[in-house]
């Protein structure tokens, strides 16, 4: 096992459709068994290979007791039903981005590094985070599901006491509030639930200095990372 780089996105990798796995050997458990390392010391709750340079379908995920490395992933099926919510992403250091749009449910079916095949039906962050690491395996960013303003960078706010970051949660639906991991740091709307959702991703000050950017740039970015376009 071995702690990778994580890729920002302004590297082509991040952008290209990844490969479909037809060899299930060696190289597969070996870059699944970095993943899962390179994860736990960003610290997030998930990974997929093109964030590490590797351009093949894999990801893996964990959240509140559910894990998983999966290869060749696709969703079968999604509830019509969609949230907002708060999202981070280890590829956009220091920054986050609201109103993310996700079902609020999901079943993913793949292989795992072995070659067997499995299946996972996913509600609420943990469907998130599927569907955001899914993305990632197509070229897709979270700031491609939402307006430029909507992109920001972390505050002192979102920082835990102890150092790790924290999300401000505006994942309202039907009068419903997302669900908490039980630990905030004493502002009501602030959990990292959000945050987890991918990834998630549990952006913070990068140690390669990346999150210094201005928002405004990031902002940019986020305008015409899809060809100019951006919802």
């Amino acid at each position: 096992m071995a702690v990778r780089q994580i890729l920002t996105m302004d590297k082509p990798v991040l952008r290209a459709k990844a490969k479909k796995v037809s060899r299930f050997d060696t190289y597969i458990e070996r870059l699944v068994a970095d993943l899962w390392e390179t994860m736990r010391d960003a610290p997030g709750v998930g990974l997929a290979a093109p964030q590490i340079g590797e351009s093949v379908r894999v990801f893996v995920a964990e959240f509140e007791g559910e894990q998983v490395a999966f290869v060749n992933p696709e969703i079968i099926k999604r509830s019509d039903e969609t949230v907002l919510g708060t999202e981070g992403c280890l590829s956009i250091p220091g920054y986050v981005g609201d109103n993310v749009p996700r079902a609020t449910a999901v079943t993913v079916k793949g292989r795992d590094p072995k070659g067997k095949e499995i299946r996972i039906k996913a509600e609420g962050w943990f469907a998130r985070i599927l569907q955001h690491e899914i993305d990632h395996l197509d070229g897709i960013l979270y700031i491609d599901h939402i307006r430029p303003e909507d992109v920001r960078e972390v505050t002192e706010e979102d920082i835990e006491s102890e150092g790790g970051p924290e999300y401000a949660d505006h994942a309202e639906a039907n009068g419903k509030t997302a669900k908490k991991d039980g630990r905030q740091s004493g502002k009501a709307a602030t959990t990292k639930a959000t945050a987890k959702a991918d990834h998630m991703a549990r952006p913070r000050p990068s140690r390669s200095g990346a999150d210094t950017r201005p928002a405004k740039d990031a902002r940019q970015k986020a305008a015409t990372s899809a060809g100019g376009k951006s919802k």
